[in-house]
């Protein structure tokens, strides 16, 4: 390794191998490659500072390998600033360089990796009480265990307790179920955490409640499991955001392409198992992932950041929350109405 390092050394900035790179031009290379480290310029002359250690404004070998260890403690800067890139059309990055920081790790991108944890603790939990493994098979058996006696499923006869409304989401039916959903929320969530932190979280929260209003107002005989009311808020907020930006995001048709066909086979799956499959109680109510996509576009919209804005955009704004409100009326009153009348 230290052989392969002292060549790399050698070759690409030791130009004269006479063992030496001039400390001016190492710096200035550094320096005018601040944007691909992904880190602002301060934190880039804390890098630099006294790396030529003998102040003979030469670099040696071993000041390179100091440089090079400096740099790799900031790596893991490194993959969070490529992979909020993919939620940043390319003319917002270049503005105000300064919010590129935001996702600083403080508070740090943790609460889609922490629910994917508990989902994944829960379902195999519940794997395990009921004593019928996980089946890869195509049969009836895949789709289990389904825990309908679990506190914390949505239970069509259990609406006063209000707290199902979103507990649900911990719990899943079948191994598809739990890996599409933990891998979507991983892949799509993580991004949008770290350029828009907390707004996230209301985004996914938002989808997992809309997702399970919308059942209980249309599709009132049905229990709820799994997280796909906040995936497809999640989804439904990427989407937008690629759309409004097509010109400007990285590999747009094929993100696009991604996007549509995740989509399509979850909700393919979900109105099949709804509609057409004999398995009993054990069926996905497709309405929460229309719940968490209108929940969505429209909390995506209201909650998160806007880098460039336009007077036009207010009223977009406002229309929004207007309409996120009214959604969430018509469904509670759908909801209370019979028993009332």
């Amino acid at each position: 390794m230290a052989c392969r390092l002292k060549i790399k050394y050698q070759f690409k900035f030791d130009k004269d191998h006479d063992g030496f790179i001039p400390a001016a031009e190492l710096k200035r290379f550094v320096r005018e490659s601040t944007y691909s480290f992904g880190m602002n310029p301060e934190q880039v002359e804390a890098m630099l500072h006294g790396i030529d250690m003998n102040k003979d404004n030469m670099i040696d070998f071993a000041e390179f390998c100091t440089l090079l260890s400096r740099a790799k403690r900031m790596r893991m800067r490194h993959v969070i600033f490529r992979a909020a890139q993919m939620v940043v059309p390319k003319s917002k990055r270049a503005e105000h360089f300064d919010y590129l920081q935001k996702y600083k790790c403080c508070p740090p991108p943790l609460f889609m990796l922490l629910i994917s944890i508990i989902q994944v603790a829960i379902y195999v939990y519940y794997v395990v009480q009921s004593g019928e493994g996980v089946q890869l098979t195509p049969t009836s058996q895949v789709s289990k265990p389904v825990p309908v006696q679990s506190p914390l499923i949505f239970s069509p006869n259990k609406l006063e307790e209000v707290w199902r409304f979103f507990t649900y989401a911990f719990v899943h039916i079948g191994i598809y179920h739990i890996v599409f959903n933990v891998l979507t929320q991983l892949i799509l969530g993580i991004p949008l955490e770290l350029v828009h932190q907390w707004r996230t979280i209301l985004v996914y929260i938002g989808g997992v409640i809309s997702g399970s209003l919308l059942v209980a107002a249309v599709d009132p005989k049905v229990y709820l499991a799994g997280a796909s009311g906040g995936v497809y808020a999640l989804l439904a907020a990427h989407l937008a955001e690629l759309i409004m930006n097509w010109n400007e995001m990285e590999f747009a048709p094929v993100r696009a392409l991604i996007l549509f066909i995740l989509i399509a086979s979850d909700a393919g799956v979900a109105v099949y198992q709804r509609y057409f499959s004999d398995e009993g109680i054990n069926k996905i109510s497709y309405v929460s992932h229309i719940g968490g996509f209108v929940a969505g576009v429209l909390l995506g919209i209201v909650l998160l950041r806007n880098f460039r804005k336009h007077r036009w955009e207010q009223k977009v704004w406002h229309a929004a929350l207007i309409a996120y409100i009214l959604f969430t009326a018509v469904c509670i009153i759908m909801i209370i109405a019979p028993k009332i009348f």
